[in-house]
């Protein structure tokens, strides 16, 4: 799939066809949202600011996603980049938010208006806060912009200062009603990760097994959508230095496999849903870390 600023009019129609809504990480505006006046101008640092400090995104000025009248999502007039050039824009957002933040501005015109869908790319920062034009730290809440809390504020300077672990799970073989799970942890922070406790779930029936390299948790009860009271099977490993290597920003650290079984029992649970008319249990993560 390609980056934000690879997009050409291909990928706006897409979105446009599949009437994608905004969420976290996707924001729509108006072409005229890009007014030379102060107030259009502290508004533009107010969402890209949000993004960095959030989760990153993409905001696309010239979609109306007409939220007033719940209309469809459709390109508007364009921007016309001889009135609002991209260096203009550019420099709004470089000059408006401090510190800087990491940005792309990619112009794509629209065969149907003849002007330019104007996408801001912005990656989640590892060095936020960033302050806005009007001297406030924003966030992103789901579909909306809001100001930052004290405490937020705080927690997100240590972004930089902290690890960001992840992790992936690859399935490589099955048999029998089991699978062969392989993690893989990458730290998406530029501060190594020197010691770390690994933890893997799956929800009963799934059995995660333990084995040499990776020991057993007790059974582990969890509250799913604020609601469910489900039962979970666990694993943990453990790493620290020097028995292991730091986790460096970017790299890809391959975990000791492990088998999953129940997924027989697990089949026959679907199936009874199905069969009895209802829609089966609510979809969730096959397995999850901490």
């Amino acid at each position: 799939m390609k980056e934000p600023w690879q997009w050409q009019e291909g990928e706006i129609q897409a979105l446009i066809r599949e009437q994608r809504g905004e969420d976290l990480t996707l924001e729509y505006k108006r072409a005229d949202a890009l007014g030379k006046n102060d107030e259009r101008k502290r508004e533009i640092t107010k969402d890209v600011s949000a993004m960095a400090n959030s989760a990153g995104g993409v905001i696309i000025y010239g979609i109306d996603e007409q939220k007033n009248t719940n209309g469809p999502v459709k390109l508007d007039v364009g921007v016309d980049r001889n009135v609002i050039p991209t260096e203009w824009l550019e420099q709004v957002i470089d000059s408006g938010i401090h510190r800087r933040v990491s940005f792309r501005v990619n112009p794509v015109e629209m065969s149907a208006t003849g002007e330019c869908v104007y996408i801001v790319a912005v990656p989640q920062s590892n060095w936020a806060p960033h302050m806005a034009a009007d001297h406030r730290y924003y966030k992103r809440v789901g579909t909306t912009t809001a100001t930052m809390e004290e405490y937020e504020v705080r927690d997100v300077a240590r972004r930089s200062e902290s690890p960001d672990l992840s992790i992936d799970l690859r399935v490589r073989g099955s048999s029998a009603g089991t699978i062969q799970v392989h993690p893989r942890i990458t730290n998406g922070s530029a501060e190594p990760v020197l010691y770390a406790s690994i933890r893997l779930y799956a929800e009963a029936p799934l059995d995660i097994q333990a084995n040499a390299e990776w020991s057993s948790l007790d059974g582990s009860e969890m509250i799913w959508n604020n609601r469910d009271r489900l039962q979970f099977r666990g694993v943990r490993r453990n790493w620290s230095v020097p028995m292991c290597h730091p986790i460096l920003e970017g790299e890809y650290y391959d975990l000791p496999h492990l088998n999953v079984g129940g997924l027989s029992r697990a089949w026959n649970e679907v199936s009874r849903s199905i069969s009895d008319g209802r829609s089966g249990p609510p979809k969730r993560p096959l397995s999850s870390a901490g």
